[in-house]
């Protein structure tokens, strides 16, 4: 009987070391993985009635109790010489609240001024002082789209006439690259004639010299009506509206591959900007877990090396801050001193009201993917294709035929910025805050579609891009993380409670098994385990006498 008794304590004691062993390894792994994956992941903190101040970014309370995560980042064109690089980190938090039952999410980013700190928006050059984007307004393909032709001899005189979208040059596919022209139409004593006012050549220099082209022949589509006569164009009421001049550009996005960097000096220098991209998909889930930058392919419109992402633009100027940036709304419908045409549809939940807060600047929202960054509801007025309601034609929009409330908000992300000297130095830091859904924004037009979409308890792809504009950074160069997580921590505290106990065995399990590994330490062991084996074997006894 007492032999019974040993071969069940050793029985016992053999089934807690083996839980033990089970522990050690398994809390080993749980610390491993948490270090690798705290390594690279920022956690937005749920912070209980969080409010915004865009006046005093990374200045409001609940931002002192987060730590920055330090983001390293890299040159983006990596080559002796390059421009690319002058920022090595970026600083960021993160954090979320609800206002009114409705998630808001908050970014704060700070990066040292390199260089000097940038209010300027400088035209980018080419280190031979050439603009690096001469001209061009992209615009999807259409009837609006119309060649002027000319003879060099005698840039007084030209005919205007429709492009087939087949002959209609630009970049990315589906882009007409182009330069608005208006078109007048005069009746003098009876003689009617024509005059083209803003055409350029190939160069981007104005034809004529700036003065009004008179018109020999016109051949037009007004959506799908033929406009053969200065006549027929007068009695239908288009005399002075703005059509969209092929413009031939001979700066196309290929003839920047080989740039390394741009002209900048003492009083000529771009824009300081912050980016945050967020992974929208089109690669493999294990696409980020490659030591790989998510940039942007030299010679193209911006376009991504893989995967879509939305980016969240932030310029110094125009549109950092609307009570300080001199260049503020920049190309949107936006105002100082009054509400702009975007309307909030009732699908959309803001209660914060972003985009019309007083002191905020406003992102540029970008979609990109392997063609091209297009602006989101960039109202055709940008140096980047855009993607706005389908059913309001570009052409609506510059002849102010648009209803402008129908058009896509293009910020509906809230922004502060400001520079703050410190003992340590000057910094540049932007506070960057949206709805966790953006769903309705639109009426149903798609916009939202081009976002991300948030949700607590959820972990998502971003990345960070910093551009030095008062030391030459622009375009193409700049500095940019590799891909990091964000991780949305869940509202409710009790979430926390298998972390918590998987790291506690973790630390635990080690001690344990050290002290069965020694002998003087497991006889104790064993004496305090005696009341748990006699429990043990009571219940094994029941159990035997019941078979």
């Amino acid at each position: 009987m007492n032999g019974n008794n040993n071969v069940k304590s050793l029985l016992i004691l053999g089934f807690v070391f083996m839980l033990v062993l089970v522990g050690v390894a398994y809390g080993a792994d749980v610390l491993l993985n948490a270090a690798s994956s705290a390594s690279n992941t920022i956690t937005a903190y749920y912070v209980p009635n969080a409010q915004i101040n865009e006046a005093n970014p990374g200045g409001e309370l609940f931002w002192q109790s987060i730590p920055y995560s330090s983001i390293p980042l890299e040159p983006t064109v990596p080559v002796p010489d390059g421009i690319s690089g002058h920022t090595t980190v970026v600083y960021v938090k993160a954090a979320w609240t609800y206002v009114d039952g409705v998630p808001y999410i908050f970014i704060l980013m700070k990066a040292p001024v390199v260089g000097q700190a940038s209010w300027l928006a400088c035209p980018e050059r080419t280190p031979s002082g050439q603009i690096w984007e001469p001209f061009g307004r992209p615009v999807p393909q259409g009837w609006w789209v119309v060649n002027v032709s000319y003879a060099q001899k005698d840039q007084a005189m030209a005919s205007v006439y429709t492009l087939p979208n087949s002959e209609q040059l630009g970049y990315p596919p589906g882009q007409a690259l182009t330069n608005p022209i208006t078109i007048y139409v005069y009746n003098q004593s009876g003689r009617i004639y024509g005059q083209i006012v803003g055409a350029i050549d190939p160069e981007g220099n104005p034809l004529n010299n700036g003065n009004p082209i008179n018109i020999t022949s016109i051949n037009l589509n007004y959506n799908g009506t033929p406009v053969t006569s200065l006549t027929q164009f007068l009695s239908m009421g288009l005399n002075g509206t703005t059509w969209f001049q092929d413009t031939y550009n001979l700066f196309y996005p290929e003839d920047t591959a080989g740039y390394v960097s741009l002209f900048y000096n003492s009083t000529y220098y771009y824009p300081d900007r912050f980016a945050i991209m967020w992974l929208l998909g089109g690669v493999p889930s294990t696409w980020t877990q490659v030591a790989y930058t998510p940039h942007m392919m030299p010679g193209t419109s911006g376009a991504l090396s893989a995967g879509q992402a939305e980016i969240w633009f932030l310029n110094s100027n125009p549109r950092a801050n609307n009570t300080q940036d001199s260049g503020y709304p920049g190309p949107t419908f936006f105002s100082r001193t009054s509400p702009p045409p975007y309307v909030h549809h009732p699908q959309y939940n803001d209660p914060l009201n972003l985009g019309y807060l007083p002191n905020q600047g406003l992102i540029a929202d970008l979609f990109v993917n392997g063609s091209s960054i297009y602006y989101i509801g960039g109202n055709y007025q940008a140096s980047f294709p855009s993607i706005d309601n389908p059913h309001i034609t570009p052409w609506q929009v510059a002849n102010g035929m648009a209803n402008l409330s129908q058009l896509w908000d293009p910020s509906v992300v809230a922004t502060g910025f400001q520079f703050v000297n410190t003992p340590t130095g000057q910094y540049m830091i932007a506070e960057f805050a949206r709805t966790f859904s953006t769903v309705g924004v639109s009426g149903g037009q798609g916009e939202s579609h081009y976002q991300i979409q948030l949700q607590p308890g959820q972990t998502y792809h971003v990345a960070f891009a910093v551009f030095q504009g008062g030391a030459g950074e622009s375009v193409d160069f700049k500095s940019i993380s590799f891909w990091w997580n964000l991780y949305i921590q869940p509202a409710n505290s009790g979430s926390t409670f298998l972390p918590l106990f998987l790291l506690g065995n973790a630390f635990t399990a080690p001690m344990i098994a050290f002290m069965l590994m020694n002998n003087n330490s497991l006889v104790r062991f064993s004496s305090k385990l005696g009341p748990v084996i006699r429990i043990l074997r009571q219940i094994g006894n029941v159990s035997h006498t019941r078979s």
